[in-house]
């Protein structure tokens, strides 16, 4: 008889690399939904019966709130300490049964955890492990591939040290959970965040895992910047539409997949080159250039305005400026002329720093990640890659180059020489 087949959410990251954003990861809004929605809601198979979401305390309420299509119930992580104990937290609710275990904060195709169920239902595999196929060293987790079968999993092991090109990546299916969770009581989540794929390898020794190839779209939320990654695959699923209510003046210019949502206005002389989505109630001013972008709602964008490959959540004033591949989150004013700068001047990667870290981004075009309440005065200049905390206003013509903390006030100091004119 088959077990229930339960699907198990990992949502319980710290999520301190996110910083500056202060949105939690998990619920990150895109399109008005959340990253859970597609991440998890739009993925999860019809033979799932119930889920089980693990949370931590910083996201515990935000993710309780989350309705799903099917019975759920919201676990406490106490501490971040990894898949290992994540599972171990929910011990009393996944017992004897199937799983297969979705990571929150991971988007892939539709498809892709359907094919992963229906392989491990149908075969005599005790485990499916999608494997994404990578030309890019990735830190996560690499599979070890023998005569078919999966026989162990190596955790970030360095670029150039991989066994393999295939990261396992959301989406396992386990045909047992009280052999998973034995192994990992006897692992233990000690010592490292590979308890889990440690686990898992000693599995592999005396029970069959194989693989489930995936060459599609593969987004992680580990960093900021990589809101626009998730920005670029969710625009590209996205279909033209007209909400209620929109009104486009004379002279606007439409191309490609552009979503209008209700009660949106667009004025004269305006290009919007999709895939775009604008958000409920925002005014597009005259002469603006929007490619490529996400436009939360309620914001003006107002003359002038040029956004590029960048993400703005709700409630956002612009005027005269330009933001190039940038994430402000919401509550953003900018004034005029100021700018937030995506490219160095010779082209080369750029990188943030994490503490004393210096972190690349695999980017050469990068620009302000901005946090929510921010004020820009006119003419500042952020530069590429620079991040600024929640609440922070940075004062007119200043060219900020560092990282501002939350709640700073960053001005410039000018001085000027004052002198007789002589001239006629």
């Amino acid at each position: 008889m088959k077990r229930e087949l339960v699907a198990v959410v990992l949502a319980g990251g710290a999520g301190s690399r996110f910083w500056p954003l202060t949105t939690n990861k998990i619920v990150f809004p895109f399109f008005g939904k959340s990253l859970f929605d597609f991440s998890v809601r739009d993925v999860l198979p019809k033979e799932v019966s119930r889920a089980v979401i693990i949370a931590g305390r910083n996201n515990r309420d935000a993710l309780g709130a989350v309705g799903l299509p099917i019975p759920s119930v919201t676990v406490l992580q106490q501490k971040p300490l990894g898949m290992a104990d994540a599972l171990l937290a929910a011990a009393s609710e996944i017992a004897g049964s199937e799983l297969v275990i979705l990571i929150a904060d991971d988007l892939t195709d539709s498809g892709l955890i359907k094919r992963v169920v229906a392989r491990g239902r149908t075969s005599g595999a005790f485990g499916v492990i999608p494997g994404w196929k990578t030309e890019r060293y990735f830190p996560g987790g690499y599979l070890k591939i023998e005569n078919h079968r999966i026989v162990g999993i190596t955790e970030k092991p360095g670029e150039g040290k991989a066994p393999s090109p295939y990261v396992a990546i959301s989406g396992h299916y386990v045909r047992s959970s009280d052999v998973l969770l034995g192994e990992l009581t006897r692992t233990g989540t000690t010592g490292g965040d590979d308890a889990y794929e440690r686990a898992l390898t000693t599995i592999a020794q005396h029970e069959e895992f194989v693989m489930e190839p995936y060459e599609g779209n593969f987004v992680s939320l580990k960093y900021p910047w990589h809101v626009l990654d998730g920005m670029e695959y969710l625009l590209s699923r996205l279909a033209s539409h007209r909400g209620k209510g929109v009104s486009i003046c004379d002279h606007v210019v439409i191309e490609g997949n552009v979503y209008l949502d209700d009660g949106v206005k667009i004025f004269e002389n305006t290009k919007i080159v999709g895939p775009c989505y604008i958000g409920k109630n925002t005014i597009v001013g005259n002469n603006n250039i929007i490619r490529t972008s996400h436009i939360g709602s309620n914001c003006v964008t107002g003359f002038n305005t040029d956004i590029t490959r960048s993400y703005i959540g709700d409630r956002c004033w612009f005027h005269s400026n330009y933001i190039g591949d940038s994430v402000v989150e919401g509550e953003v004013s900018m004034g005029s002329g100021a700018v937030l700068a995506n490219l160095r001047l010779d082209d080369g990667e750029i990188a943030t720093r994490e503490g004393d870290h210096k972190i690349p981004t695999g980017r050469n075009k990068l620009g302000g990640i901005i946090a929510t309440g921010v004020r820009i005065g006119v003419n500042a200049s952020v530069m590429p890659g620079v991040k600024i905390g929640e609440k922070c206003f940075v004062g007119a013509g200043v060219v900020l180059s560092v990282d501002l903390p939350e709640q700073s006030f960053c001005q410039q100091k000018t001085e000027y020489i004052l002198g007789k004119n002589t001239k006629a």
